[in-house]
């Protein structure tokens, strides 16, 4: 049997190349650009108004928030973001822990490639949008980084977790002799 150690980080380093792919590469596609002159007012604001990292809903009363404009901001503090690198060793650790986990399930599964695959395909893709579409339907969030992040983190996943279905079953195959003539 393969080692999971090493299968994790093959399919982690798939996961790291997909990501780049989909949030470096392409994904300014996922969201609506403010204006620079917005970009900046906004950032005074919030630099002005909210104490620390954290994530803030606008404005706190639930009337309030459903009647709108309202957001859910994300806020990074000056300071409180990692660098590029700290990024991503940290996004490759990441990776590496979810591969990890799925290779423990797909170890444990057992069964052939094709069993294996189709596990990976609905659970990535229950999982994706389980971590996606719920923003749209819960807090009327536009529907555009939603989608993105959906169909990204389900291609990511998805892919890494055929490498390891592939990782686990293929050694499994029984090669034949050819037969011998009479």
């Amino acid at each position: 049997m393969r080692s999971i150690g090493v299968g994790a980080v093959v399919a982690a380093i798939t996961i790291f190349f997909l990501g780049f792919i989909f949030y470096a590469l392409l994904g300014t596609t996922a969201w609506d650009i403010a204006s620079p002159e917005t970009a900046a007012a906004v950032q005074s604001a919030l630099g002005g108004a909210l104490p620390g990292t954290g994530n803030y809903p606008i404005p706190t009363d639930e009337e309030a928030f459903m009647a709108g404009p309202s957001a859910i901001v994300h806020y990074v503090a000056a300071g409180g973001a990692p660098s590029m690198a700290g990024a991503m060793i940290g996004g490759f650790v990441h990776f590496l822990v979810v591969a990890f986990l799925m290779a423990l399930g797909l170890k444990a599964m057992g069964g052939s490639f094709e069993r294996q695959a189709q596990v990976v395909l609905w659970f990535g893709i229950a999982a994706s949008v389980f971590m996606h579409l719920g923003d749209p339907v819960w807090y009327g969030f536009a529907w555009k980084a939603s989608l993105f992040e959906f169909v990204a983190d389900g291609v990511m996943f998805i892919a890494g977790g055929l490498i390891l279905a592939k990782w686990f079953t293929s050694d499994r195959v029984v090669h034949e002799a050819p037969p011998r003539a009479m």
